[in-house]
């Protein structure tokens, strides 16, 4: 692994659920843009970032995850942000008008008032922001590559998109589920925006996961689930990909036990 003590930190969000999830999406190679406000960085009196500029991508435990560089920076107004822009953010908005709600949330949210000092903040199409658009250049856990993988694979907007969840599953992929039946690939595909914790139903919430690197290029991780009242063991196995398409890991085998009552 690379040394990064040298490298600024890449942050996305603040501490927390979401940026755990913006994480992920960068380490399985869905997420290749951000955007943040250009009111936010004057805050901090922190420049803006400029191409060729490489960073140490953080996770909510402080740990850098990956090497980033930033390929393209542009400040334009809010309302000038368009589709291609709110796609390659990775968090499954289907347009302009569901990216710009699920990021007034966050810009009208406490912390970022508090950061600005103005707990009457809000943004119009006017509002200055600067978009950013960036590569991973090395993935520095492997494990953490995984574990961001399968969380992946458990959010609903990824679940309901065969696409999005085919981007993380290893062409040889197999499943054998809680009830017993083994799935190939191509039937799982078919069957998962359906499944519990698509985006119909409730979804899965995951605990205890933890993993360990097998051999080189190789991931084991376990974790429980519960999802309607039903709890489960999970085993995956992920693997590096061996091509330059899909996620740089993906799961090749996966098997869900159901966990006995009052354990």
């Amino acid at each position: 692994m690379s040394d990064v003590t040298h490298l600024p930190p890449y942050l996305l969000a603040f501490p927390g659920p979401l940026r755990d999830r913006l994480v992920a999406a960068v380490l399985t190679g869905a997420k290749t843009a951000t955007t943040g406000l250009l009111a936010a960085y004057e805050a901090e009196d922190e420049p803006l970032p400029t191409a060729g500029t490489r960073s140490a991508l953080i996770d909510s435990g402080g740990r850098p995850v990956a090497v980033v560089e930033v390929t393209e920076v542009r400040v334009l107004p809010l309302g000038g942000v368009d589709l291609r822009h709110a796609v390659d953010e990775g968090e499954g908005h289907r347009s302009v008008a569901e990216w710009r709600a699920a990021h007034e949330g966050f810009w009208h949210g406490g912390e970022l008032r508090e950061l600005l000092g103005d707990p009457a903040f809000t943004v119009d199409d006017t509002t200055p922001v600067v978009a950013e658009r960036f590569r991973v250049v090395e993935l520095l856990d492997p494990v953490a590559a995984a574990v961001a993988g399968e969380l992946r694979l458990l959010e609903p907007s990824v679940r309901a998109s065969r696409q999005e969840a085919g981007r993380l599953l290893d062409p040889e992929f197999t499943e054998v589920g809680a009830s017993g039946r083994r799935w190939t690939r191509e039937e799982l595909l078919a069957a998962l925006p359906d499944m519990p914790g698509g985006a119909r139903g409730p979804r899965y919430e995951p605990s205890g996961m933890a993993g360990v690197l097998l051999a080189p290029g190789v991931v084991h991780l376990t974790y429980e689930t519960v999802v309607e009242g039903r709890r489960a063991h999970r085993s995956s196995l992920w693997r590096r990909a061996a091509d330059g398409s899909g996620a740089p890991w993906r799961l090749y085998h996966h098997q869900a036990t159901p966990a006995a009552e009052g354990r």
